[in-house]
């Protein structure tokens, strides 16, 4: 500041210094939470997106599974006539009538490869009978139903014979023996790209099979128009990969297969004709190395940047417990949320810029207003200065403006603060955490009757279908003296209200299988059963147990002093060598005789703080040498390599490390420096005796020796 400033210019400036810092403090924090906002906004909109999109797949591909539910049963106990094709029409009819987005529903026989079925038309929409068997020479004919789902005449036939057991659908249904879905293939009929939910169906006895009931979904078009009527943005896009990088379905119209007939593929995500489909799929490869379930097992919530534009990316796996293992990913541009704020952004600065010009304006006519009566005060003073004795000072009424101005701006802090406090309270989460439960859950009665059966078991397989469903008994679905235990822990959880926990052993196919049963009380005469696969814990329990015996050992024949010990000077663990070196009679007797590492073992305790003060810097010391104090009082060498072991947090839980005794390495280290001294000594006395040798054998010394001889030194004194 200059030392004469005129208070009007002083004014002027610190009216608009005060307006700009106020404005722009305002519009910095006002465009702040903005950007906030928008992260909030986008954050609950890919969550939002991505949820409903995984609850419509749910519910989408839950459907053919209970209609292959239905039908197996139906085929098991005979309703359906599969060999033959003489019934069972009206079941699938009607089945095709309440699920529109299934495109075929039906079975194939393990007798000879018949079919039986009733199919969406792929041109008018229409349900038709299909059935291929001997009488046909398994050439599927076609037939148009009734409105109760009869058969009326005859459309076509195939020209080529059909094996049912020779399809996608039916071979993973035998391989996998529980319901499962195939890969995305071709359908025989409509040529379309088809993925198929199969279940196996066996005999009422639950060993042989009998042939694998099936659901065909036309992908990716049953599902492409949810997708499209999403709102994601203004350019987002929202679209399913499986493992392998394809698309599934997306919410652009793209054809998603290359190539035709039956030599198509699906398209990769990453040659999408559509860049943010695309560049998002190049961003997933190069952030994860692929799509499989070990690279994306959790749901990921990213932002990469596309031209210079950041993007908000959310990517969830979609699994369904029957095999199907996909993606959903959704996209959007930040600039969908950020045009407004922009536009905002640069209103707001004209809008400044603005404000300070009139501010300015202002402030010179407050000024002025303001130093006016000054002005006339020091005129006056002044006249009194001359001498002008005679000229009146008026008195200057109270100026209020200032006060005024003040308590403006004392409501203005309070309104932003109120402000900031409605915008916090403004921003609001909404979180979906979606929990599956490996567990096979079952309530059962007192008496061993299952009521209800949640979830997939290994039982399945091995005991039959027939045997392992609500109505039946813990006796008909479990080995004899498995039921008897499972009985006894249900009726002593029903007896004390308490949880019972037991492990049991079962065969399943022809291996061992370790199994955690908790029963727990869920009404007067009901239980719950959890039954969880515990077998690889227990390996992992049996390889920890061999794991430590080996070490136990190590540690206890080591011929080397092993240990831990905590920062503050205390033995945790010695091992008997370390004992032994110390001169102390066990382990034992060491921890709980030693309370201070550094004055009780160390001789020279600021090693100790020096060991420390290493270890917090570089976690490891190797070959650390120090003098010690054994039991009695004796002091050895003895040589330390040590690590430091911390938690997660990066703070130092204790030390532990290797001790040798190096008093012996020592003693013959200072031995032999020793005679490396004498030695250095005796070469440098017979170097000397060499030069004065030399020095008395020269020419020279010679002539000064005669030339001595010759003089009378008496004479040269006196």
């Amino acid at each position: 500041m200059p030392k004469s400033l005129p208070l009007r210019n002083l004014l002027i400036l610190a009216s608009v210094a005060q307006i700009i810092g106020v404005v722009g403090l305002v519009g910095y924090l006002s465009f702040r939470n903005g950007q906030k906002a928008v992260n909030d906004l986008a954050n609950q909109l890919r969550q939002e997106l991505t949820a409903r999109i995984e609850r419509e797949l749910q519910g989408y591909f839950a459907v053919p599974h209970e209609i292959n539910r239905l039908n197996a049963s139906a085929f098991s106990l005979g309703d359906l006539d599969i060999e033959n094709a003489s019934r069972g029409e009206s079941q699938f009819y009607q089945q095709m009538k309440i699920a529109p987005t299934v495109a075929f529903v039906y079975c194939g026989s393990a007798q000879a490869g018949e079919f039986f079925g009733v199919l969406r038309s792929p041109q008018d929409g229409s349900l038709q009978l299909s059935y291929g068997n001997a009488s046909n020479q398994f050439l599927r004919e076609y037939y148009s139903l009734d409105v109760r789902g009869e058969r009326t005449y005859r459309l076509r036939q195939l020209d080529r014979p059909f094996d049912s057991r020779q399809r996608p659908w039916y071979k993973a249904a035998v391989l996998a023996e529980r319901p499962t879905w195939t890969d995305i293939y071709i359908a025989f009929t409509t040529g379309l790209p088809n993925v198929t939910a199969s279940q196996p169906v066996y005999d009422k006895a639950g060993r042989k099979l009998i042939g694998v009931c099936a659901t065909d979904v036309v992908l990716p078009e049953e599902f492409r128009m949810f997708l499209r009527n999403l709102q994601i943005g203004k350019t987002g896009q929202a679209f399913i990969m499986d493992r392998s990088g394809n698309l599934i379905s997306n919410s652009i119209d793209e054809p998603l297969m290359l190539g035709e007939g039956q030599d198509a593929k699906l398209l990769p995500a990453t040659a999408s004709k559509d860049r943010l489909v695309r560049e998002t799929a190049a961003y997933l490869t190069q952030r994860f190395g692929g799509f499989d379930a070990s690279a994306i097992a959790q749901p990921q919530r990213l932002d990469f940047s596309l031209n210079g534009q950041r993007q908000f990316l959310e990517v969830v796996p979609f699994r369904d417990g029957y095999g199907l293992d996909w993606l959903i990913v959704v996209v959007v541009p930040e600039s969908d949320f950020m045009a407004q704020i922009d536009a905002s952004t640069r209103n707001t600065g004209l809008l400044c810029l603005g404000a300070l010009g009139a501010s300015i304006l202002g402030s010179i006519l407050t000024a002025r207003w303001i130093t006016g009566p000054i002005l006339r005060v020091t005129q006056a003073t002044a006249g009194i200065a001359e001498g002008n004795w005679g000229q009146p000072v008026e008195p200057i009424g109270s100026i209020t403006e200032i006060q005024t101005l003040a308590n403006t701006f004392t409501r203005m802090s309070h309104q932003l603060k109120d402000s900031f406090e409605a915008l916090r309270q403004s921003e609001a989460t909404n979180r979906a955490i979606v929990t599956a439960i490996p567990d096979l859950l079952m309530r059962v009665s007192g008496d061993g009757t299952y009521i209800d059966i949640v979830g997939g078991d290994r039982l399945l397989q091995v005991y039959g279908n027939e045997q392992f469903v609500p109505g039946s008994n813990v006796t008909d679905s479990l080995p004899r003296a498995i039921a008897e235990t499972r009985l006894k822990y249900i009726q002593q959880a029903l007896t004390t209200g308490r949880l019972q926990v037991y492990e049991q052993q079962i065969e399943v196919n022809g291996k061992r299988q370790d199994e955690e049963v908790r029963i727990a009380v869920l009404g007067q005469d009901e239980v719950l059963i959890m039954v969880r696969d515990i077998t690889a814990r227990k390996r992992v329990e049996e390889s920890l147990r061999i794991a430590e015996e080996k070490y136990r050992s190590i540690y206890e024949n080591a011929v080397e002093g092993i240990f831990q010990s905590t920062t503050d000077g205390r033995y945790i663990n010695v091992n008997p060598a370390m004992a032994r070196l110390y001169g102390y009679d066990s382990p034992e007797d060491m921890v709980n005789s030693v309370k201070d590492i550094s004055t009780q073992i160390y001789v020279h305790p600021e090693r100790r703080q020096a060991f420390k003060t290493a270890l917090e810097i570089t976690d490891r010391i190797e070959a650390f040498t120090y003098q010690s104090y054994q039991k009695d009082g004796t002091m050895i060498w003895v040589e330390e390599s040590t690590r430091a072991v911390r938690d997660p947090k990066g703070n130092i839980l204790y030390y532990e490390g290797i001790v040798q005794d190096i008093t012996e390495r020592k003693r013959w280290e200072e031995e032999i420096r020793r005679h490396l001294e004498e030695l250095q000594i005796e070469i440098d006395q017979s170097r000397r005796a060499t030069e004065v040798e030399m020095i008395t054998r020269s020419n020279y010394f010679q002539e000064i020796q005669e030339e001595i001889s010759g003089f009378d030194l008496d004479q040269f004194w006196s």
